[in-house]
């Protein structure tokens, strides 16, 4: 074998190892997307589920409006009770 050829093969052998690792390195950095993306996955849904409880829980806030002069009527009707409760006495 001559020099050259020797030199041939050792460049195909450092190629063939690094492209080795790089294939190594690209699949492990691939694994951790995958992982990185099921907790994003796992994280949306867990948000999904916590906005629809939210929806569920404020549904009725649209109702707290007329609580207001509700209890001013409830008032108003106590005070009428109270009056008439004291000329019973």
């Amino acid at each position: 074998m001559t020099l050259a050829g020797a030199a041939n093969d050792t460049f195909w052998s450092v190629a063939l190892g690094m492209g080795a690792v790089v294939l190594v390195v690209v699949a492990a950095l691939m694994l951790m997307l995958l992982s990185i993306l099921k907790d994003i996955e796992v994280g949306a849904a867990a948000l999904i589920q916590a906005a629809s409880e939210v929806s569920e829980n404020t549904a009725a806030v649209a109702q707290l409006g007329a609580t207001g002069p509700v209890l001013e009527m409830l008032s108003d009707e106590a005070v009428v009770h109270d009056v008439y409760l004291e000329t019973q006495v």
